[in-house]
């Protein structure tokens, strides 16, 4: 599978379980919790519109299942390989889509920018050895 977390450089990353997860999430994915106290992944479509101030807890850094524990990396400054929604260019300010993956953004004015590409996208696996668009990121 592709490693999630690339380099915290010193930041203030912290890897925390929050909460158990509503339903299985792969790593990569950007996730909040909801009403229930239980982790999902980040369905506010900030390009969307409806939503476009929302912030993400962070980003899952190993899969897990329905009811199992949430390893979260959260902080400033960190570099990780994030799930991507479409192809990104390096530069690009990243926002979030309605199933946690990045997407470029249109307006970073009006939609919460998450993380700024670093280099361009490219296929890695998931833990299913899937193929699955990555972006190397820079969360912010």
């Amino acid at each position: 599978a592709t490693e999630i977390l690339v380099n915290d450089g010193g930041a203030p990353a912290r890897i925390m379980n929050l909460a158990p997860a509503n339903a299985a999430i792969e790593a990569g994915m950007f996730v909040e919790i909801n009403s229930s106290g239980k982790i999902i992944a980040d369905s506010d479509d900030q390009e969307g519109g409806s939503s476009g101030q929302k912030t993400s807890l962070g980003v899952l850094l190993v899969d897990c299942v329905e009811n199992g524990p949430t390893n979260i990396v959260t902080g400033k400054g960190v570099v990780c390989n994030v799930q991507a929604a479409e192809a990104i260019t390096c530069g690009h300010e990243l926002t979030v889509d309605n199933a946690g993956k990045v997407e470029p953004t249109a307006d970073a004015d009006a939609h919460r920018v998450v993380a700024k590409a670093l280099a361009a996208s490219f296929n890695g696996t998931d833990s299913g050895g899937n193929t699955t668009v990555f972006v190397r990121a820079l969360l912010i």
